[in-house]
Parts: C-alpha cells; sequence; structure tokens
C-alpha cells in the first residue's frame, strides 16, 4: 500500500487512478493522518443457478401461492 497527501492526490490523480486500476492501493493522509483508502472497484459476478428450483424445499398443503403466481404470470 502506498500513501499519498491531499496534495498529492490532486495533482497526480491520473497516475494514481492508473495504478489503482492495475490493482494498487492507496492511504491518503490529510494533514498526515490517514483519511481514506483509495481500492479498485471490481463489478460485482452475477450467479446464474437455473436450477435452483430443482434444490427448492415443497411446502406440504395449499397455502395460496399457486394462485397468486398464476395471476402474476406474464407480468414479470
Amino acid at each position: 500500500m502506498k500513501t499519498v497527501s491531499v496534495r498529492e492526490m490532486k495533482a497526480n490523480w491520473a497516475e494514481i487512478e492508473r495504478q489503482i486500476a492495475q490493482g494498487e492501493t492507496f492511504e491518503v493522509l490529510n494533514r498526515g493522518k490517514p483519511s481514506v483508502r483509495l481500492v479498485a472497484a471490481h463489478p460485482r459476478k452475477i450467479l446464474n443457478w437455473s436450477s435452483h428450483l430443482d434444490k427448492a424445499i415443497t411446502s406440504k398443503g395449499d397455502s395460496g401461492t399457486d394462485t397468486v403466481l398464476e395471476e402474476r404470470k406474464g407480468r414479470w
């Protein structure tokens, strides 16, 4: 982790941003004290679990959900 002052961060933002995108972490010092930590943002992974309903627990008895789901069919 690298440290940088607020002034240095403002003056060299393009270079700092490039290094952060490559995986570097920066700690920003405000008047000599740690203020914030800058790390790369990574997009969330979307889980595609098409068989999740196969693993679902079936309910015992009529709960009325089938009727509600039937009414909403096509509106999602």
